[in-house]
This record gives C-alpha cells, sequence and structure tokens, in this order.
C-alpha cells in the first residue's frame, strides 16, 4: 500500500482545479499494463454537499478495460477541503465497509461520519485495474454517493 503521508499517495495532478469535475491518474499507461494504481478525484458540488460521504465508485468503458477486486487495505482514500491539492482528511480500510467490482467498475460504500462541503474534493486510489490493449482516450464516470459526479478522459498511450 502507498502512503497517505501529505498526498504522497496519490498520483498526479494535485486536483485545484477541478470545481465540480473530476480527473482520472494513471501509474502506467502502458496499453495492456496489470494491476494499475489509478487515482480518481472528484470535486464535491451542491448536489452531494451537506451529506455524509458513504460511497465512491467508477464506471470505466465495458470491454476495454477490466476491473479486479481489491483488499480494503489496499485502497487509500481521502479528501482534500481547502484545494491545495494535498489530503487533509485520510481514511484507511477501517472506513470501508464494501468494495464491490464486475469486469468494469467498482463500488466503495463507507462509513466515514465525514459531511462533504462544496468545494472538496474527495480522491480514491484503487489498485486494481488493467488497461486495454489498445492506445487511446477513454472515458471514466466517477461517482460519490451514487450521483454520478463527473465523465472525465484517461489516456492510454
Amino acid at each position: 500500500m502507498i502512503g497517505l503521508s501529505g498526498c504522497a499517495g496519490f498520483l498526479g495532478t494535485d486536483g485545484s482545479e477541478l470545481d465540480g469535475n473530476g480527473t482520472v491518474d494513471v501509474e502506467d499507461t502502458d496499453p495492456g499494463a496489470t494491476n494499475v494504481n489509478q487515482t480518481l478525484r472528484a470535486g464535491i458540488n451542491d448536489s452531494v454537499a451537506g451529506s455524509e460521504w458513504t460511497a465512491i465508485g467508477a464506471t470505466y468503458p465495458r470491454d476495454e478495460f477490466t476491473v479486479d477486486a481489491a483488499q480494503h487495505e489496499n485502497i487509500s482514500l481521502g479528501v482534500d477541503t481547502d484545494g491545495d491539492g494535498e489530503v487533509d482528511r485520510e481514511f484507511n480500510e477501517t472506513h470501508i465497509s464494501g468494495v464491490n467490482n464486475n469486469a468494469y467498475s467498482f463500488d466503495i460504500t463507507l462509513d466515514t461520519d465525514y459531511t462533504l462541503e462544496e468545494g472538496d474534493t474527495v480522491m480514491v486510489q484503487y489498485p486494481a485495474i488493467d488497461n486495454p490493449s489498445e492506445a487511446g482516450d477513454y472515458e471514466v464516470e466517477i461517482r460519490v454517493n451514487d450521483q454520478r459526479m463527473s465523465t472525465s478522459s484517461l489516456t492510454i498511450e
């Protein structure tokens, strides 16, 4: 498991540009790479602000990516509350009540006791995704509390 010291556990951009959008950052962008760590970020808007953070998930293009099961202790979760790109609130495997996946998506249910605020950025690093065999741009849907937050482009090269 990658540590969460500051924002060290999460890959890619700082997320400060989200403003209700999301990003997907990939540890390995090679076509066909397996068990790739992917970091998803979703900016919180008024559709879920004021509610407890209870779930995060993603759906990948069917028949392109493969999403495998991940153990709770291998999933990293956090919230950037002040927009500086660093995790201000960390959550670990004790906050995960379930992880469900199928061939092209994952959903993580949480018990965080954390109330989402507009402007927060929630982050999850999921460690068990196989890239498609062909290079290209792919759309990934990111959900928070079962609400679609964004569709983000992911480039495999």
